[in-house]
């Protein structure tokens, strides 16, 4: 049963921070110029959870003061706000389920996360983060932070947990809104 929950949080984490309903196919791959996260040829394994394999579309990434689950594409959609919301971090790019085996959200509550991001590519404006909540989660706990970038292109996106830091490299393209 704990695996079961397990995979089900990695399952929704993945589906909702990648905010895809297109296939594979219709999805465009990063360009060389965007050196995306990939899976390490020695993938990390949080202590406790399941090892993700070659043929699942997730991977875990970071170390035990620090993780997340990344798509191996290394690609999201993009949407923009509507004009007048541009300061609204809604429409949210992504979710960010993050994890530590020093987080416990029934000491902690919502935990002191910093997500930043910066766009590798070009001038833009910094990427908007939500106040960080809590996700119940088997059997770490996850510190969730909803994003939204504000731009398409290449991100680099980076955690900050009691001086613990992670940053990963996604591709952004831009998607009809509904569609993303």
């Amino acid at each position: 049963m704990t695996v079961l929950r397990l995979l089900l949080l990695i399952s929704v984490a993945a589906l909702t921070a990648m905010g895809q309903q297109n296939s594979p196919e219709q999805r465009p791959v990063a360009p060389a110029s965007c050196p995306v996260t990939v899976r390490p040829a020695n993938p990390f394994t949080p202590p406790g959870c399941p090892e993700l394999g070659e043929n699942s579309n997730t991977f875990w990434f970071g170390t035990e003061k620090l993780w997340t689950g990344l798509r191996k594409s290394g690609v999201w959609g993009w949407g923009p706000h509507a004009p007048g919301h541009e300061h609204e971090v809604q429409p949210l790019t992504a979710k960010i389920f993050w994890f530590s085996v020093d987080y416990d959200r029934h000491r902690e509550g919502n935990a002191d996360l910093k997500v930043t991001g910066r766009r590798l590519d070009g001038d833009a404006p910094p990427l908007l983060a939500l106040p960080t909540t809590n996700a119940l989660g088997d059997p770490y706990d996850a510190m969730l932070t909803g994003v939204y970038v504000p731009t398409p292109g290449c991100w680099e996106i980076t955690g900050d947990y009691k001086g613990q830091k992670l940053s990963f490299v996604v591709w952004l393209y831009p998607v009809k809104q509904g569609n993303q």
